[in-house]
């Protein structure tokens, strides 16, 4: 019973984080665009990451909604957990060479460092997510 309701908790804990992080990228794509070209990225990868981000995320939720899928959709946000902290990472790091705004709702206030933690902490969420869902399936 406990490990069922953790287990609801950390999937709805990823999906309106998904949501939250999506919403706002599709409801104003050009400036989205416009924040990825100030990132530590290729700007080529622009185009295509500004659509396959928010839809990725999304699609995540739908996979954390049903219930066959939700397991993968647990994976799926370990791995973009991991990928955006190991990002975020670099800009604490100064292993980039431009070091862009955090321009995303709450992360914008919060700084490179919370934001950081806030991440670490997340992916450490999806692990426990994973693992237990693991042992109950």
């Amino acid at each position: 019973m406990v490990m069922s309701v953790l287990i609801y908790t950390i999937i709805v804990l990823f999906i309106a984080l998904w949501i939250y992080a999506a919403v706002p990228k599709l409801r104003n794509i050009k400036y989205f665009k416009e924040v990825l070209k100030s990132q530590a990225i290729p700007k080529w990868t622009v185009p295509w990451l500004s659509w396959m981000l928010p839809v990725g995320e999304l699609g995540t939720v739908v996979l954390l909604i049903v219930p066959e899928t939700r397991l993968i959709g647990m994976y799926i946000s370990l791995f973009m957990m991991v990928v955006f902290t190991v990002y975020v990472s670099g800009i604490i790091f100064r292993v980039y060479d431009i070091y862009p705004c955090p321009c995303g709702g709450v992360f914008s206030r919060i700084g490179w460092k919370k934001h950081f933690r806030v991440n670490l902490l997340l992916t450490l969420i999806a692990v426990v997510g994973v693992v237990l869902m693991e042992m109950r399936y």
